[in-house]
């Protein structure tokens, strides 16, 4: 398996290295540089790479994980949404099985599981879903409800055996780590021969960073530090180890929908997801429209599929 992090071309200058200290910046994580340029603040672009990041990291705490945080915020969405979270699960359990051969009773493992909708939904398809949520709140709610094993705490933390799954889904959660090739390395490590990893994270390429910038929905430094494009996710993956990558977009998001439409954001946050979740014929708009989005990626959600290499035969 190859490192987390790509050396950059040439070394850093040790005039580098004291700039970099005394700014407070951090060296890229995805390739190991220390040229920056703002793109808006405190987001800072890898002059080397284009990973986009929060740089320098301050005092970032990791994401809110509270009891009170679920119970008044995340739970009233969660149920608000719950028919288009499962619609949209089920979505990516598809995309999986179109472009991957998993087995039919995948063992599968759902890191950052959050209240439980995506184990939910692989269980429905016969799939044998594991979860890990760093809350143990939400660790908690998402086993009683689903019925299935969920560990609290990080991947790292749970150790699970080499070679443990099948398929390894990853959904607005990379976004968070200051180190994502760390993450990585430890999902190709659980990860099967052939196994396969999905990745759901916002996309900073989309149209509505390109008209809205620092201010569109999901670009939210004090929560989202680091930012992925197609060609950063492809080369994290790369450095990972995995093959057969492929990445693509989908949805915007109802929050810079609403606000093209000029509409107020209580009617955007819950009503639009509602709609597309339960109405069909908005459905199939949905899914046609994300089809062309998985090849014209400026949707505000970025997708990333890819492989564990299979063993070499004996």
């Amino acid at each position: 398996m190859q490192t987390t992090t790509e050396q950059p071309a040439t070394a850093q200058t040790g005039s580098e290295n004291n700039r970099l200290i005394q700014s407070g910046l951090r060296p890229c994580p995805l390739c190991g540089s220390g040229q920056f340029c703002p793109v808006f603040e405190p987001i800072q672009r890898c002059r080397q790479c284009g990973l986009c990041l929060v740089n320098p990291l301050g005092e970032f705490r990791g994401e809110n994980e509270t009891r009170e945080y679920f119970l008044n915020e995340y739970l009233p969405l969660h149920l608000a949404n719950r028919e288009n979270s499962r619609a949209e699960r089920r979505a990516h359990i598809a995309a999986i099985q179109r472009h991957f051969r998993v087995p039919q009773r995948a063992r599968h493992l759902d890191v950052g599981c959050a209240l439980g909708s995506m184990l939910e939904e692989a269980k429905t398809a016969g799939w044998e879903p594991v979860g890990v949520e760093t809350s143990e709140f939400a660790a908690g709610y998402a086993a009683e409800h689903t019925g299935c094993l969920v560990y609290p705490g990080t991947l790292e933390k749970a150790a699970f055996p080499a070679q443990s799954f099948d398929v390894v889904t990853l959904m607005d959660v990379i976004e968070h780590v200051p180190y994502p090739g760390e993450l990585l390395d430890e999902i190709y490590r659980v990860l099967r021969p052939g196994g396969v990893v999905f990745i759901l994270t916002p996309n900073f390429s989309s149209l509505f960073v390109r008209l809205y910038g620092r201010t569109a929905y999901s670009v939210w430094p004090d929560q989202h530090i680091v930012y992925f494009q197609p060609s950063t996710m492809r080369r994290l993956l790369r450095h990972a180890g995995f093959s057969k990558i492929i990445t693509g977009s989908k949805d915007f998001y109802g929050e810079n929908v609403g606000r093209l439409l000029r509409r107020s954001r209580g009617e955007t946050d819950a009503g639009i997801k509602a709609a597309f979740g339960s109405d069909p014929r908005l459905s199939t708009l949905r899914s046609i429209a994300n089809r062309l989005l998985m090849h014209l990626p400026l949707g505000d959600k970025l997708i990333a599929l890819a492989q564990r290499p299979a063993a070499a035969p004996a």
